[in-house]
């Protein structure tokens, strides 16, 4: 199975490089202070004084892009997602989620979490169900059914609901999985 790097992973990977980039090429141009004076944060050293100490702080937990919201979905999208879910899924993913009989993975807990949740967007979790599930049948719900089953599974999982869960995937990878 192909791993997709999602949006704001990559978007964190060219803050960094961009940031690694500034801090070799600034301190270069950073003027010397005066001879006498201490040197600010990433400023140079005059010549013959000592660097400034420099600090690092945590990283920050990644923030939400302009235009993103948490994720949510309408309870009418979770009712009818449980039908389908309880009628398709169950057999493979278990009554509760938590991985069934036939070998499904869970879909609940940490081990959705882990996969789909953690600041990413609804539209991986979507995309993924939409093309891989049924194994036996990919693709053969319309993308109003692959909303409710995410409805569903969202629901299991915490999430609150509100606005109906889009079927557009660009809409999508703006909802973030985060509670």
């Amino acid at each position: 199975m192909k791993l997709l790097v999602d949006i704001r992973t990559r978007k964190a990977i060219l803050a960094l490089a961009v940031a690694a980039s500034a801090s070799v090429a600034l301190p270069a141009l950073a003027q010397a202070p005066a001879i006498g004076q201490a040197p600010a944060v990433g400023q140079a050293p005059a010549i013959g004084q000592a660097p400034a100490p420099t600090t690092t702080a945590p990283a920050a937990p990644a923030e939400m892009a302009a235009g993103d919201k948490p994720v949510s979905y309408s309870e009418d999208q979770a009712t009818r997602g449980k039908e389908t879910y309880t009628r398709v899924c169950a057999d493979c993913h278990g009554d509760d989620l938590r991985g069934g009989l036939i070998g499904g993975p869970p879909l609940r807990g940490n081990a959705f979490d882990d996969k789909f949740a953690n600041g990413s967007p609804a539209s991986g979790l979507f995309g993924f169900i939409s093309t891989q599930m049924p194994p036996d049948s990919p693709g053969q719900f319309s993308p109003a059914v692959y909303a409710e089953l995410t409805a569903y599974i969202l629901k299991q999982n915490g999430y609150t609901s509100g606005a109906a869960l889009p079927t557009d995937l660009d809409a999508l990878d703006h909802l973030i999985i985060q509670k």
